[in-house]
């Protein structure tokens, strides 16, 4: 299986398992992937926390480029469409996703963790985007951090593909935390279980604001936050 999942108690563990292939990303991990995330539903008695993770050394070496590029731009463009479904599946969860990063994240595989609403990486991982030095150009993957990270961080990272340390992801905005990496996988346990014994209907409704504020104008944003939470606390007085 390209993906191994397991639960335990409140989160759900999705690890991507293609060792062999440096967990490249191909059309069956897309699909095992977005399937599983798509299904998670916390407020009807569901994981509240989704853990994305590896069984290898590295996270991600990227994208699985097929054996022959097809060249009908239709069938790269439907090849694409699928790692966005994907992309947005992880953005739209309703559960708190955590990326744990150890080894290499690179390319589509780093953009994929980015999407992650907290990213733990240890200390001795090492994050790229080596697109542009393999002679591709990663539209894909700057469709998303365009509007993460500032142009000249994005510059630097984008067009030379040089390696971050997980220190360094720190510093430049890319992950939350950084831990040793004999400690990685106690320090996002012990975060998964402390965000998933919280009110779930708290963490939908900032999930919820944040989806709905991803393309609204920022003066917006403060009347859609304040509609959501008075609803939000009308809805639990008649309730109770």
């Amino acid at each position: 299986m390209s993906i191994l999942s397991h639960t335990d108690g409140d989160v759900l563990y999705l690890s991507l398992n293609r060792p062999e292939a440096g967990h490249r990303i191909d059309a069956a991990t897309i699909d095992e992937l977005t399937d599983s995330l798509n299904a998670v539903a916390p407020l009807d008695g569901g994981p509240g926390v989704v853990v994305l993770g590896s069984t290898g050394p590295d996270f991600s070496l990227g994208r699985q480029r097929p054996a022959v590029q097809s060249s009908d731009p239709l069938d790269i463009v439907e090849e694409f469409q699928q790692i966005q479904k994907l992309n947005e599946a992880v953005q739209r969860c309703r559960a708190v996703t955590i990326a744990a990063i150890r080894g290499r994240a690179e390319g589509a595989g780093l953009s994929l963790a980015g999407r992650c609403d907290i990213v733990i990486v240890a200390e001795d991982a090492r994050l790229s985007f080596p697109e542009i030095p393999h002679g591709i150009p990663p539209t894909i993957v700057l469709s998303h951090y365009r509007y993460v990270l500032p142009r000249s961080i994005l510059g630097d990272l984008i067009f030379t593909g040089r390696e971050l340390s997980g220190q360094e992801a720190i510093q430049l905005g890319l992950a939350a935390r950084v831990v040793s990496s004999e400690n990685l996988d106690a320090v996002v346990l012990a975060m998964a279980k402390q965000v998933a014994s919280y009110d779930r209907r708290s963490i939908a409704l900032v999930k919820e604001f944040l989806e709905r504020t991803e393309s609204l104008p920022a003066p917006l944003a403060p009347s859609l936050g304040i509609s959501l939470y008075a609803n939000e606390m009308s809805h639990r007085q008649l309730k109770g």
